[in-house]
């Protein structure tokens, strides 16, 4: 493709996603679903086992009471189709080197076939625990060749490059209703409906589409085997055949 704006193509046959398993790397509950909610259900209607792991238990969150991201994260886990992990690394305190710990275990446990984390970014744009989260998973994920899929900032998109598009037009109200579910974090301007609303619209006009909604993501490893190409054949055949047929 001339192109490096793509979007996923997720009919060139759902049958061959079943089975694998894509494990999502994130510092806290809500980081999850701000950039990724849409086409986590995507995958999950195609057949992806789909993990996400939790770095903090959340307990610098809007909420005092203990366990309520916990509780949020599972609500918004059952519309996306995802099963969470929680661990308790201490927020805006912890290493790369925990982090690294927590992703090697957790690749030995569910063998993922895909890895989604933050986007790097310095830590005068971002969040602290965001770039030492996507320093350690990116570390691993390059040692062990899994393929790395780096989600949008929620906001100051600086050094962020999309270069993989998905249309989640289709799942947009699911990915508003888990989003929905961290009513302790409600109070930020990024997690009301309208900002979730005009990023994914944001994302299709990067497309040049008119309409619709997208999610953006830069891919930093990726690799297909040869049944990618022959499904792509296959369809191509299919095609040529039918307009032939007409």
């Amino acid at each position: 493709m001339t192109n490096s704006k793509t979007a996923m193509n997720t009919h060139l046959d759902c049958n061959n996603f079943s089975q694998q398993t894509v494990l999502t790397i994130y510092a806290h509950a809500d980081d999850e679903v701000l950039p990724a909610a849409g086409t986590l259900s995507l995958m999950s209607k195609a057949g992806w086992n789909v993990r996400c792991l939790i770095l903090t238990d959340g307990s610098l969150s809007s909420s005092s009471v203990k366990g309520t991201r916990h509780q949020e994260a599972d609500a918004a886990g059952k519309i996306i189709g995802a099963n969470y992990e929680f661990h308790a690394l201490e927020e805006c305190n912890f290493s790369t080197q925990a982090v690294i710990k927590v992703t090697e275990e957790a690749i030995e446990r569910w063998q993922p076939d895909l890895i989604i984390t933050h986007a790097p970014q310095p830590e005068k744009y971002g969040h602290r625990d965001h770039e030492v989260c996507a320093i350690a998973v990116s570390n691993v994920a390059t040692r062990k060749n899994i393929p790395l899929w780096y989600s949008a900032p929620p906001v100051f998109l600086r050094g962020f490059e999309p270069n993989f598009f998905v249309d989640i037009t289709s799942v947009i109200q699911e990915k508003v209703a888990a989003i929905g579910c961290y009513e302790s974090e409600a109070n930020k301007a990024f997690m009301q409906l309208d900002a979730i609303l005009i990023l994914s619209r944001f994302w299709a006009r990067e497309l040049g589409q008119k309409d619709g909604y997208f999610e953006a993501f830069e891919i930093s490893r990726q690799w297909v085997d040869a049944s990618f190409f022959t499904a792509m054949a296959n369809s191509n055949n299919r095609r040529v055949k039918e307009n032939f047929s007409s």
